[in-house]
């Protein structure tokens, strides 16, 4: 049986985190970040929406003049957020929003890309979130997502990350999902997968839109 995540648990959860969450979380996960900027495309005035923007610790890593949308569920970290988006002179617009990914308020095929770091593994409803992002992006627009995605059936990881699911879900994620496999079965194509993070631990996940 899947871990389940409690929605209200994880907003509480992540509230709390927020003014010091990039202390905690930045050198863990902040590799898998940065790296992920390696393949967004670098044109000016694309619109992206980024997932679980947090106190906003990617906006720095957005190519100039770059239209971003940033939600989450806390708003306690969109407050963090804001204040860190008045700080860079990019010529880039931040809108942040507090939203749930499983109810995106936006049109479909609206944005140029979508940027979902350590999100899928956090919300209730996997399959939405990225139902989600596969509605909101255009066709032929960049998916990427970093995650942590479960190892293969069968294998001695796989069953350690079974074990350990109900454990790090009290601090913030589930590691029995595989989101690679989440994420095809919504019908995202998946174009690739790189290694990321300390141990390697996390993935890179760039899909498209068709």
């Amino acid at each position: 049986m899947k871990c389940r995540v409690n929605p209200h648990y994880m907003e509480k959860l992540y509230s709390f985190y927020s003014p010091f969450y990039d202390y905690v979380f930045g050198k863990l996960l902040g590799p898998g970040r940065r790296q992920a900027f390696k393949y967004l495309d670098r044109r000016p005035h694309q619109k992206v929406l980024e997932i679980g923007i947090g106190p906003g610790s990617t906006l720095e890593f957005y190519p100039p003049k770059t239209k971003v949308v940033g939600i989450d569920i806390s708003a306690s970290m969109i407050e963090q957020a804001r204040k860190k988006a008045a700080q860079i002179n990019s010529g880039s617009h931040f809108e942040l929003k507090v939203m749930d990914a499983c109810k995106l308020a936006f049109p479909d095929n609206h944005f140029d890309a979508v940027m979902a770091a350590y999100v899928i593994t956090t919300v209730q409803d996997p399959q939405q979130v990225c139902r989600e992002i596969l509605r909101v992006v255009k066709p032929g627009g960049q998916i990427i997502a970093v995650n942590h995605t479960r190892t293969q059936n069968g294998s001695f990881w796989g069953r350690v990350e079974d074990v350990m699911a109900p454990v790090f879900v009290r601090i913030g994620f589930t590691t029995d999902l595989d989101v690679i496999h989440v994420m095809k079965k919504v019908g995202i194509n998946v174009q690739q997968a790189v290694a990321c993070n300390l141990l390697k631990t996390g993935r890179i996940i760039m899909g498209t839109k068709i």
